[in-house]
């Protein structure tokens, strides 16, 4: 494993042999954004990035309310009321009113949507398991490690 974190080292800056922070902020940026992209290319659900990533939030957060979606989406509500109508239109989420108070109404995925969910990680996790596949067992475990500190760099300061 020592081999190709060298490897990998050496495509960063170094400073008195370590590897300097921010070069590897800017390296880990531009190969996070591209392999979003490639992952979100492979899935292939038929819907944008924005409805996708809205959807996947409904289901995991939900029922939730279009003011809830849109923080957790980091939008602003009108811009939110377009992605609801989008789901809604294609019968991805369904608005179920709140039985104690008319003005609110919570979004819940529908089977639909869940459908499409699905379909759209099973895509992903084969495309993957498939490059993966192609790695040597100290590649596997250098990913394993990374992908544990991915998570928690993900995690932000808590």
């Amino acid at each position: 494993m020592r081999t190709i974190l060298v490897a990998m080292e050496d495509r960063v800056s170094t400073v008195a042999g370590h590897v300097e922070p921010a070069a590897l902020a800017a390296r880990l940026r531009v190969a996070g954004w591209r392999f979003a992209r490639r992952m979100r290319r492979e899935s292939a659900p038929g819907i944008s990035p924005t409805l996708s990533a809205a959807l996947h939030t409904v289901e995991t957060q939900g029922p939730i309310t279009a003011g809830q979606l849109a923080a957790h989406e980091h939008v602003q509500k009108p811009t939110m009321t377009r992605t609801i109508q989008g789901m809604l239109d294609r019968g991805l989420v369904e608005r179920i009113p709140d039985p104690l108070d008319g003005r609110v109404s919570w979004l819940s995925v529908t089977p639909e949507g869940r459908k499409l969910l699905q379909r759209s990680r099973r895509r992903t996790d084969e495309f993957l398991a498939k490059r993966v596949k192609k790695l040597s067992a100290e590649e596997r475990d250098v990913l394993e490690t990374a992908a544990a500190l991915l998570e928690r760099l993900a995690e932000g300061d808590r």
